[in-house]
């Protein structure tokens, strides 16, 4: 399972990691697969899903008033804090994922993780890897903070760790905060439908597993068991 996980990720890593970080100073970002894959200005009417690994399969999606209305929701009222606005930001993105996966077929996605390598989706279109969710990711914190909801964050180029000769490359969506820091909202390590995993930046690029402790939303019910499955 090992060298699948390399293989799934080996060539865009490569790229990414080449590419020099334009996140300031040491911080692991680049925008090497949102110009490839990535919608470059979403709306709620129009934009890109990836499925079936490393983007191979894109469909185009448009949600109803409705449908936007029920991604939005997490964010209404606006959230007093930093950390809170991350947490409702991820409820977000999991409310996302269950619409669009009705849409696309990607709502049968299972959590395709065992001991933390990505097992291979055999040529499964509805399946997605750390590529996929980082860019599906972005595209949906992206719409939400143009339509002005984010009163503490912006959202940064993807995040990446790990070189190709690593056994854990990966790949996420990242939120930076006002006061500069950086946050990673990784929806690779739940299964669809549920609130990506949170924590700080630093912590998702260094060793692997994080602790626990570093994970912001690692208590909310629908996480926990993945968290537990992830640091044991």
């Amino acid at each position: 399972m090992r060298i699948v996980r390399l293989l799934t990720c080996l060539a865009p890593l490569a790229l990414a990691a080449c590419i020099t970080s334009s996140g300031g100073g040491d911080a692991p970002l680049s925008s090497e697969y949102l110009s490839r894959y990535a919608e470059p200005s979403p709306t709620p009417a129009s934009f890109i899903e990836c499925h079936g690994f490393s983007c191979a399969e894109r469909s185009r999606v448009s949600l109803s008033a409705a449908e936007w209305a029920r991604v939005k929701a997490p964010l209404t009222p606006p959230a007093r804090d930093a950390r809170t606005e991350r947490a409702r930001i991820a409820n977000a993105v999991a409310a996302m994922q269950t619409i669009v996966g009705v849409k696309t077929g990607t709502g049968v996605h299972q959590w395709t993780h065992k001991d933390m390598m990505i097992l291979p989706n055999l040529g499964d279109p509805t399946q997605r890897d750390c590529i996929d969710e980082a860019v599906n990711t972005w595209t949906t914190m992206t719409m939400l903070e143009r339509a002005g909801l984010f009163r503490f964050h912006t959202v940064a180029e993807l995040g990446y760790a790990g070189l190709p000769t690593d056994t854990n490359p990966r790949n996420t969506a990242v939120l930076r905060e006002k006061s500069g820091a950086l946050y990673a909202v990784d929806a690779s390590l739940v299964d669809g439908g549920e609130p990506p995993l949170v924590m700080p930046l630093s912590v998702w690029a260094g060793s692997w597993p994080p602790q626990l402790a570093d994970i912001e939303n690692a208590g909310h019910p629908a996480a926990a068991k993945r968290t537990a499955a992830l640091t044991r």
